[in-house]
């Protein structure tokens, strides 16, 4: 009874060693790819670094030049970085009206970039691609939806003016918004100005025509309901420049001017180097590793609590094996005494006891896993059913995990073993065989 309750603690402590290392890393792991699919660990995000003071002051007044811009000059030191796979560089144009053939308008943000890139950085095209014709653009999926008729536009505002409170107006509104519109191929027009808001047409300042060359799918991990309010154009730098002119949008003058650039790497092990030569061209860094940083030290402290329950309860399956093997030596006295008699020497009975506590400890540890096993095959099957929400998919057990709980078991069982060991040896066998 005594040798089964010992067994009975090893394996629930072992037990608990295992399913506290396997839950807690199939967890870490299943954060680490969330948090890789929304903010991409191999990413690094570049701003301009704002000096202020007379060097800015010296640049809007175009007598020098600002130092923590991030012109294309610095794009190509970039590009040529070790451990640089792709660049998406970002020129915001600012928002404009986009007019179709027909009529209808829709208010679009227009962003100047590398159209070749969009691919790299997790954009899918549901229709065409990207071109390097001049005027060619690529609209997102939020762009694809509410374009509405300028004077139905015009009077809802009005009305809206008038009842600002209207609950159905604003309904309405929301509805022509999502209203899907086919723009693949199509020609439009970008304006300046407001229909909506009775802008006078005087002032309107309209670009050349451009075609839709492309259209996107929903980005992968955003929501499409809140894509369709997303509506951003994608534009080649050469096709910004030329709407800068037209238009007059964004910068003035020669030297083009980035708002941010997102580069990716090879490895993200590879983020703080390319971080710090980036940094050499007085820009401003920012990447997501600090969160996988905390995630990892988040399940650091959850794994040494379990691992700190499960060695606890190892010590009292120690404390069970110290006692059992103890009564075993008291109760074994005379066939050790007989053993000594015989010829067996210190070494050969301390190691007959050993052996026996790690025999029990290597059982207690084949149960353990046994058990641990068992329970994460049900636990994996309850949440394959929605039965269970932890949010990993599944339960891996690491072969770490199981070599650490069998590892644990038979040092726990062996050094219960020791001093029990100890005292056998050092029986007097003619007083144990003469009193026996």
């Amino acid at each position: 009874m005594v040798t089964l309750l010992c067994m009975i603690g090893l394996s629930v402590g072992c037990a608990a060693i295992i399913m506290a290392i396997s839950i807690s890393t199939s967890a870490q792991d299943y954060s680490q790819q969330q948090l890789n699919n929304e903010y991409k660990m191999d990413e690094i995000t570049i701003q301009p670094n704002s000096i202020g003071g007379s060097g800015q002051q010296a640049s809007q007044n175009g007598k020098g030049f600002d130092r923590g811009a991030l012109t294309m000059q610095k794009l190509d030191v970039i590009k040529r970085l070790a451990h640089v796979k792709a660049v998406f560089p970002t020129l915001r144009l600012g928002n404009v009206e986009m007019i179709g053939t027909d009529g209808r308008i829709s208010n679009v943000e227009v962003i100047g970039t590398d159209l070749s890139a969009l691919p790299e950085f997790g954009f899918r095209f549901a229709q065409g691609g990207a071109s390097t014709v001049l005027g060619a653009v690529v609209a997102n999926y939020g762009a694809t939806f509410g374009m509405i008729d300028a004077q139905v536009m015009k009077n809802l505002f009005e009305k809206l003016e008038k009842e600002p409170y209207n609950d159905e107006l604003f309904l309405e509104y929301d509805q022509l918004n999502k209203e899907p519109a086919d723009l693949f191929q199509k020609q439009v027009n970008f304006r300046t100005g407001n229909a909506a808001t009775g802008t006078s047409p005087s002032t309107y300042k309209v670009s050349t025509p451009l075609r839709i060359s492309g259209q996107l799918k929903v980005k992968s991990g955003s929501s499409e309901e809140y894509a369709i309010y997303e509506k951003t154009i994608y534009v080649s730098m050469d096709t910004a420049r030329m709407l800068q002119s037209q238009l007059g949008l964004g910068q003035s003058g020669s030297l083009v001017k980035f708002d941010s650039v997102t580069v990716r790497v090879d490895d993200k092990k590879y983020v703080p180097q390319v971080e710090e030569q980036v940094k050499k061209l007085f820009l401003t860094t920012q990447s997501n590793l600090y969160q996988e940083e905390m995630i990892k030290q988040k399940f650091d402290q959850y794994r040494k609590i379990a691992l700190g329950i499960g060695t606890f309860i190892l010590m009292l399956a120690s404390l069970s094996i110290f006692v059992a093997m103890t009564m075993s030596t008291h109760q074994r006295r005379r066939q050790i005494g007989v053993m000594k008699i015989l010829g067996a020497n210190l070494w050969q009975i301390r190691q007959l006891f050993m052996t026996e506590a790690a025999v029990l400890g290597l059982m207690g540890g084949a149960t353990g896993l046994l058990v641990s096993t068992l329970i994460l095959w049900g636990a994996n099957n309850a949440i394959a059913k929605g039965l269970l929400t932890i949010g990993p998919q599944s339960i891996e057990i690491p072969p770490l995990a199981l070599l650490a709980g069998v590892i644990f078991a038979l040092i726990t069982g062996v050094v219960s073993g020791i001093y029990p060991a100890i005292s056998a040896s050092r029986t007097n066998a003619l007083e144990v065989i003469k009193n026996g």
